[in-house]
């Protein structure tokens, strides 16, 4: 059956308003003056009391998206990062797509999955979650790693012994070779610096190729670095970190003269080939295979916003991305729910199974060919249409075309990886049920990319703006002082004149509206409305 999924795209911005939950009002530091003290606590009917209906629609530019759940992830994969949330007290949101991006590390370039005939999209997949310092980023990236770090280094010391030999063979080899040279300089007769010649021919053409041990992600990194790493790892790479060096590398190149060393990502993302030549290097490598798994700052994006060509290279339309609500100055320090150790061990063998045997299953071999089952594919065919149409001037993914173009391929590659999940490595296709689970994910990722974009386009009195309007939602604030915010949020807003253009920008997009308050023997204070509909769920 065709599945419409008009009836979906009006509840975006509802549940933006949904997800701004209220907080009991924060405690002022420093105290408020008794004056305005007297203000909070006694609010005159005059101004509550006004008709909500004189409020136009907030332009919201989605201050807050709906987080991500659990349950968008299948089986072992979705228990595991909800009991990470519960355990590291931080939303869903930081953790869903960087586990997705575990799992693609384990199995790119051994998969891809055939949407139809003649189209397939690679099992790489690229996420980056926003989330301010002391999110406990590096604890989230630790826990989701580390049996892949396990598996590295038992397959390390495994190859141990053979990667000594090989180096041996080559360097007895490279000697010989050495040898010959000298020989033949000091040789006169013709004949036999001939033979000679020849038996170097024979030598070079009998040199083993050098064995790596298996690195299967990196850290922080350079583009230069990965291009050594897919020639070393048998085209493939991954980079899972909480840092954002790699990042912050890429915008600030691509504002240079060295934009077109960002073809390694972009190939190894698509899964194409990778042909660098330069004067310190050479790497050649056909089927390239690149996975990013990112948690940076969202003040990165922002910075990012510096090199126009950044987002024309149509890296940013490539990614996954998350941006969590406000959370931190909101968890129980004294609180701590660890993960079982079942769920622990049963991830860690789910992850091992993935990863398979370096010597059967590696990235060397011909890639495995996923199908879509029929009604998987029914599914896809529905929601690839629904994108095409929220292209459209004024539709839903209009404003980021590059991104939305890219959605229906970003959901067969969620659905292998679901399947994957789900099945384990020897799948046969993917079920109907994982390309379900995969559009409701990517659809929960429309207002997260929004809010992204936003970062990367957002001056810096637009962030303050969303600031000053997460502090007076999240704390149930219908109405406040002037001098109140500026006190609770006095680390951040040191000059007076930058939270006025902060009041004033949400004022002009009727989030606020400013209203004087007469005090009996003192100056008015400044006061600013809420408007109404930002409480509304």
């Amino acid at each position: 059956m065709k599945r419409d999924y008009q009836d979906l795209v009006a509840p975006l911005d509802a549940d933006v308003a949904a997800a701004l939950a209220c907080r009991p009002p924060e405690r002022a530091f420093p105290p408020l003056e008794d004056r305005d003290a007297m203000d909070v606590t006694q609010t005159k009917p005059d101004i509550q009391s006004k008709d909500e209906a004189e409020w136009p629609a907030p332009a919201l530019a989605d201050a807050v998206a709906p987080e991500l759940t659990a349950d968008m992830l299948p089986g072992w994969l979705g228990a595991y990062v909800g009991a990470l949330a519960r355990s590291t007290q931080t939303p869903v949101t930081m953790s869903a797509l960087f586990a997705l991006s575990v799992v693609a590390t384990c199995v790119q370039r051994r998969y891809v999955v055939q949407v139809h005939e003649g189209y397939t999209e690679s099992a790489s997949f690229w996420s980056l979650s926003a989330a301010p310092s002391g999110s406990r980023k590096s604890a989230i990236v630790a826990a989701l790693t580390a049996p892949i770090e396990a598996w590295e280094k038992d397959a390390q010391q495994k190859m141990r012994r053979a990667i000594s030999d090989r180096r041996a063979q080559i360097g007895e080899i490279e000697a010989t070779v050495k040898r010959i040279k000298e020989q033949i300089g000091k040789c006169d007769d013709g004949q036999e610096r001939e033979q000679m010649r020849r038996r170097m021919a024979e030598l070079d053409a009998s040199m083993p190729e050098e064995l790596f041990p298996p690195v299967v992600f990196s850290g922080d990194t350079t583009v230069e670095a990965l291009q050594m790493t897919l020639d070393e790892q048998c085209g493939r790479a991954s980079v899972l970190c909480a840092e954002g060096g790699l990042f912050s590398a890429l915008s600030s190149t691509y504002g240079g003269r060295a934009g077109p060393s960002l073809d390694v990502l972009l190939e190894g993302f698509s899964g194409g080939a990778v042909r660098v030549v330069r004067h310190s290097r050479k790497a050649f490598v056909e089927r390239a295979a690149v996975t990013l798994g990112l948690m940076i700052q969202p003040d990165l994006l922002a910075d990012a916003a510096g090199s126009s060509r950044f987002r024309a290279s149509g890296l940013m339309a490539r990614f996954a991305f998350a941006v969590p609500g406000p959370f931190v100055g909101g968890r129980n320090v004294r609180a701590y729910t660890p993960v079982p150790d079942e769920l622990r061990g049963e991830y860690r063998r789910c992850v091992d199974s993935l990863l398979g045997d370096p010597d059967t299953q590696g990235p060397y071999l011909p890639p495995k060919v996923i199908p879509l089952g029929e009604d998987a594919l029914g599914v896809w065919y529905d929601f690839a249409q629904w994108v095409e149409d929220e292209l459209a001037p004024g539709r839903v993914l209009a404003a980021m075309h590059d991104w939305g173009a890219k959605l229906a391929g970003m959901a067969a590659r969620v659905a292998l990886l679901f399947e994957l999940v789900k099945s384990g490595p020897e799948l046969v296709e993917v079920g109907v049920m994982s390309m379900d689970g995969a559009v409701r994910l990517c659809r929960a990722l429309v207002p997260h990319t929004r809010q992204a974009f936003r970062l990367l386009a957002a001056d810096e009195v637009d962030r303050d703006a969303d600031h000053v309007l997460q502090w007076a939602v999240r704390g149930g604030r219908r109405e406040f002082l002037q001098s109140e915010v500026h006190r609770e949020l006095h680390n951040r807003f040191t000059k007076r004149e930058r939270l006025i253009a902060a009041l004033q920008r949400l004022q002009s997009s009727h989030c606020l509206r400013h209203t004087k308050r007469k005090n009996e023997g003192a100056r008015a204070s400044d006061v600013w409305l809420v408007n109404p509909a930002l409480f509304l769920h």
